[in-house]
């Protein structure tokens, strides 16, 4: 098909062998190379159109539909700074992208920019997509990194976003961001050069901070913006419907995203300050602050969830082994780090799994009625005298129904209230195994005379459970902590 875009044609759709509308007269070959394929979308000002270049790279063209002369000063600022800006996070636009198209019968030009197409889906989109399932604080990390060092570019160039939504970042398939609808972008000495202090005012409600209503943007406002936007997508909750405290202003939100650890947390409220002072000074700063959290021991960042446990003697009784989950040589370098010389790799070609696990702690396999090719790992003894041996246990089990996570996650919760004894649940954090959503609890209970503290992570594939647990006196837990969590980030499931 061949789509007309003048504004005025009443049918709109032709055959893609032609090169004039048969409906209105107007050229279909815009700017002689670029034939319309479909509409994509329409907004306050314009159109934005899939089209297929000379050569067949498909495009996207945005065409101003209202010339008010505020939305074409926005429309040439867009078209400007894509120019100039060249990063993977931003959609590519050749210097000769930005042109006027006069479609027939008609007085007024078309201005039109076509930039690169940027295939996947928008962040509200994705979120949708993942039945509107909170992301984690790992994968938060990992994408406000992303769009911090897309934003780096930009206000470096003099520049700031203004409109910074779920709806403008797009996620590509390799899990890339990228930032688009740069239309609202402002320049820094534009905004202060304004002798009235003021700049175009441009908001989207619930993502837009104060001072930006009232005209005094600036590049902190971007901050806010961000903010808001992760909040969005740790809650799976608008901004704009969220209660804020009556004293201090802040959004009230945590309390709907209890998988979002602290420092991650902070962190964005410290973004979506009312004020901009009290937001980070500029990009190196949160860069900085995000580095940090990555340099993290992986227990300051585990994300509050639930869990889930069966027995095999209650502190054992299974967790979501992480189902498929990172890289070995990720594995191997937190294995470094816990003192741990040489690795061994345990492997079921059974079930199909495979984990790394330091060459002097014992490995004892097992079979349980519950759960299916239980394999326990058992941390050496320190003298004679230790009766207690720190353990990490790998289990599946077949779930007897089909099952949502979150029903797998009550459920858990549920088994270990019922199978441990003087339980209290410290944490509860999801987790990402291999692109795949799990779940991490850490709790005390008592075995015996001994308090213990447990770790369990489990994800669900193929209608089974995957599940991890470690096990330690309480006294003994930060011991081997980062050897359960290196484990757990090695096992791999084929």
């Amino acid at each position: 098909m061949s789509y007309c875009i003048n504004p005025n044609c009443r049918h709109p759709e032709n055959l893609d062998t032609i090169n004039f509308c048969q409906s209105c007269g107007s050229k279909l070959l815009i700017d002689e190379r670029y034939r319309v394929l479909s509409v994509l979308g329409q907004g306050g000002f314009g159109k934005t159109f899939e089209v297929t270049d000379r050569d067949g790279t498909r495009k996207v063209l945005k065409v101003l539909i209202n010339n008010d002369p505020l939305g074409v000063e926005l429309f040439q600022r867009e078209a400007h700074v894509l120019q100039r800006l060249k990063h993977p996070g931003l959609p590519k636009v050749e210097p000769d992208a930005y042109f006027t198209f006069k479609p027939n019968d008609t007085t007024n030009s078309l201005h039109c920019l076509v930039m690169e197409k940027i295939e996947g889906k928008n962040l509200q989109q994705w979120l949708e997509n993942q039945n509107h399932q909170p992301i984690d604080s790992q994968l938060a990390i990992d994408w406000l990194t992303q769009l911090t060092e897309i934003l780096n570019l930009v206000h470096n160039q003099n520049y700031f976003h203004r409109d910074i939504k779920p709806q403008n970042i797009m996620w590509r398939s390799n899990g890339k961001l990228a930032l688009i609808d740069f239309g609202a972008v402002r320049e820094f000495t534009e905004t202060v050069q304004r002798t009235n202090g003021e700049v175009t005012r441009i908001s989207s409600a619930g993502y837009t901070p104060l001072e930006q209503k009232n005209g005094k943007a600036e590049p902190r406002s971007d901050f806010f913006a961000l903010g808001r936007t992760f909040v969005y997508l740790l809650t799976a909750q608008q901004p704009r419907i969220l209660q804020e405290d009556p004293r201090s202003g802040k959004l009230i939100w945590r309390t709907l995203a209890t998988q979002v650890s602290k420092p991650v947390a902070d962190l964005v409220d410290d973004l979506m300050a009312h004020f901009p002072n009290g937001r980070p000074k500029d990009t190196q700063v949160l860069l900085q602050r995000l580095a940090k959290m990555v340099d993290r021991p992986s227990t300051s960042t585990i994300l509050k969830t639930s869990t889930f446990t069966l027995g095999w003697k209650p502190a054992l009784i299974g967790i979501g082994v992480a189902g498929a989950i990172a890289a070995s040589a990720f594995a191997i370098q937190n294995f470094s780090k816990t003192g741990v010389d040489k690795l061994l790799t345990y492997q079921s070609s059974t079930h199909q799994f495979k984990i790394k696990y330091p060459e002097k702690w014992e490995k004892q396999e097992s079979q349980n009625t519950l759960i299916s090719d239980v394999v326990v790992f058992l941390a050496p003894k320190k003298n004679s005298a230790d009766s207690f041996q720190e353990q990490i246990t790998v289990s599946i089990e077949d779930l007897p129904k089909p099952m949502s996570l979150d029903e797998y996650n009550q459920s858990s919760i549920n088994s270990i209230k019922t199978n441990f004894n003087d339980v209290k649940i410290l944490e509860e954090n999801s987790k990402t195994f291999a692109n795949n959503r799990g779940h991490t609890v850490i709790f005390d209970t008592q075995d015996g005379q001994k308090a213990t503290q447990i770790m369990q992570t489990w994800t669900l594939m193929n209608n089974k459970a995957y599940v991890l647990t470690y096990t330690a006196e309480k006294s003994e837990y930060s011991e081997y902590i980062k050897t359960a969590e290196a484990m757990m980030n090695s096992l791999e499931i084929n």
